[in-house]
Formats: C-alpha cells, sequence, structure tokens
C-alpha cells in the first residue's frame, strides 16, 4: 500500500509542465510594449491637432470640406481582422499536428494582409491631398503610413514563418518564431481598428 501510494505520489510529481514561453515571444512582448508608446505619441499628435482646429477635417485648396473614404476603409479594416482569424487558424492547425492547415492558414493570412497594403496605396493614389496640406494631411499620412509600414513587416514576419511551416519545423513545442509573427499581427490589426474608429469614424 505504502509502495502504490508512492508510486502515485512520484507520477503525481512527474506531470507534465506547461512549455515555457520561448525567448522570441517574450522579446516580440517587449518589443510590442515599445510599439504601443509609439503609437501613443503619434496619436496624441493627432488628438492635440484636432483639439486646436477650428474645422475638422479642414478645408484644403478647392474651398471644401474633405471627407475620408469611409465605405471602403470599412471593408478593408474588415479584412484585416478577418486575418486575425486567419492567423489564428494556423496556430490551431499547427497545435494539432496539422501541417496543411497551418500552411493555408498563414497563405491566407498573407494575401489578407497584402491586399490590406493594395487597396491603402491606391486610397494614397485618388485621396485628394497630400502630407503637406494642413497639419490633418501630416498626421493622417504619418498614422497611416506608420501603420502600413508595420503590415508590411508583419507579412515578412508570415512570409518567413510560412517557409518554415512548409518544410514541417513547427511543432506545439517548437514553434517561437511562429507565435512571435503571430503576436505582431494580432497587435497591427488591434491598432488599425482603433485608428479606423479615431482617423476615419469620430
Amino acid at each position: 500500500m505504502a509502495t502504490d501510494a508512492a508510486r502515485r505520489a512520484g507520477t503525481r510529481r512527474a506531470a507534465p509542465r506547461r512549455q515555457p514561453l520561448s525567448i522570441g515571444v517574450v522579446g516580440m512582448s517587449i518589443f510590442i510594449g515599445s510599439e504601443v508608446m509609439l503609437f501613443a505619441s503619434f496619436f496624441t499628435a493627432y488628438f492635440f491637432a484636432r483639439a486646436n482646429a477650428v474645422v475638422w477635417p479642414p478645408v484644403f485648396k478647392n474651398g471644401e470640406q474633405f471627407e475620408l473614404p469611409k465605405n471602403i476603409t470599412a471593408v478593408n479594416t474588415a479584412i484585416l481582422v478577418f486575418s486575425s482569424f486567419t492567423v489564428w487558424w494556423a496556430e490551431h492547425a499547427m497545435k494539432h499536428g496539422d501541417r496543411k492547415g497551418l500552411v493555408r492558414g498563414l497563405a491566407v493570412t498573407m494575401m489578407l494582409g497584402a491586399t490590406f497594403l493594395i487597396i491603402q496605396i491606391n486610397e494614397y493614389a485618388h485621396i485628394g491631398f497630400s502630407p503637406q496640406d494642413d497639419i490633418f494631411g501630416t498626421v493622417f499620412y504619418c498614422l497611416t503610413g506608420l501603420h502600413g509600414a508595420h503590415v508590411f513587416i508583419g507579412l515578412n514576419a508570415l512570409f518567413y514563418a510560412f517557409n518554415r511551416a512548409r518544410i514541417g519545423e513547427f511543432t506545439p513545442g517548437h514553434s517561437g518564431p511562429l507565435m512571435a509573427a503571430s503576436i505582431y499581427w494580432h497587435f497591427v490589426d488591434v491598432v488599425w481598428v482603433f485608428l479606423f474608429f479615431v482617423v476615419y469614424i469620430i
């Protein structure tokens, strides 16, 4: 009896522990903390500019008050938000040993992210003002351009994870680069949702 009890106690002590966070995930979390402060400074500049403006958005050279393209940007926002679900799907597939699902999830996420950037570039080409047009133009291009640069960086991180996923390097216990890329992508999506409501809607 005593031997059985000791054996059971040893079994409980030998229970598997949760996998520790990888250095990449910890490093990405710290990096995102610095990015939060960076975006906070740009949003602060935006709020100061808006608080001191008589008319917002301002009146441009043609004498009319400009309106941002809310409808197409709302569609673009939906595309980027959906990409968070596809990258989650990729993670979920990896945790269940589904390499094809992982690769497909990352591929769809990258296509959605690239579509977002293409639509944003098209918006810049037809928006009707430049960064030199009033403080509104400056802060608008700074905020959206900074975010666009982050989307581009995120796409490169996803592409790196995609190439490693194709050759089967990721397993539930060894997926640090994938998790880091996923965390970064979710951060980029959350920032855009906030930016969309602050700049385009409110």
